[in-house]
């Protein structure tokens, strides 16, 4: 089970390196001995779209599981419902496409 230690520093990247700069914070990260991990986005939630979240969500998400202690009421209180798999697996944006 994944959780969040109140003694620990989280740096929440605000770069987003997944087309040019493949892996430059995690490689960053990796030279200089820095324990680098995921939110368990998929073990929680189905999203309609990309994992790729803006900085404020991932900060409210880390916000919400220390005050809630759970991962699932976390996520379903910050992802926007158009970024969530409707049950069935379709998008439940109105076109479809799962972005708004």
């Amino acid at each position: 089970m994944c959780h969040l230690d109140a003694g620990d520093i989280y740096i929440v990247g605000g770069i987003v390196d997944r087309n040019r700069y493949k892996r430059l914070c995690a490689d960053k990260a990796e030279a200089q001995g820095i324990r680098t991990a995921r939110l368990p986005i998929d073990e929680y939630v189905a999203l309609s779209s990309s994992r790729v979240m803006c900085t404020n969500h991932v900060v409210e998400i880390m916000i919400r599981q220390r005050e809630l202690k759970d991962w699932g009421a976390a996520f379903e209180a910050v992802i926007p419902i158009r970024k969530r798999k409707a049950e069935g697996g379709e998008s439940d944006s109105e076109d479809g496409s799962g972005d708004a």
